[in-house]
């Protein structure tokens, strides 16, 4: 059975995503890689990070899939930091990611793909997830906290 509040997740993951999207497009690529004073990462990072976060906790780190390739995982997950330019073209594949990983994910939990999932706690929050809801609920959460830093950065460029 499906948990509406696991669907209203996942919906509001969704429309925060979009939401980057829509800064991300507003933006050269030059802006995106851009590091303002006093921050770590850059609006491209963010990006990318959206991109491997979600995937990395609903599948590796639950033990559902614990060998799956997640893309860009190397230079995204938590952790990292921009080391190097960030080219349009990965900017690109990034975008186009961002929704559909997310949406991969709700079709496999509608399929029941993560019905035995291994508990653990996140390095950001420290929470312990127990069950997929709790994960697919830290991730909207972690989501947001990526957006408003995105907001901020694209602030401080005076974008």
């Amino acid at each position: 059975m499906l948990n509406d509040f696991t669907m209203q997740s996942l919906n509001y993951a969704l429309v925060v995503r979009r939401k980057m999207l829509a800064i991300v497009d507003s933006l050269s690529v030059d802006q995106l890689n851009q590091i303002p004073a006093g921050c770590n990462n850059n609006i491209a990072w963010h990006l990318g990070h959206l991109v491997v976060s979600s995937p990395l906790l609903c599948y590796v780190r639950t033990a559902v899939d614990a060998e799956r390739i997640v893309p860009f995982a190397d230079r995204y997950r938590n952790g990292t930091k921009p080391e190097t330019w960030i080219e349009q073209s990965e900017i690109d594949a990034l975008k186009a990611l961002l929704c559909t990983s997310i949406e991969a994910i709700e079709e496999d939990y509608k399929q029941g793909i993560f019905k035995n999932t291994e508990a653990y706690s996140t390095h950001t929050f420290g929470l312990m997830l127990h069950t997929i809801e709790d994960v697919l609920e830290c991730c909207a959460l972690h989501d947001t906290l990526h957006l408003g830093n995105v907001m901020m950065i694209k602030k401080m460029l005076g974008v």
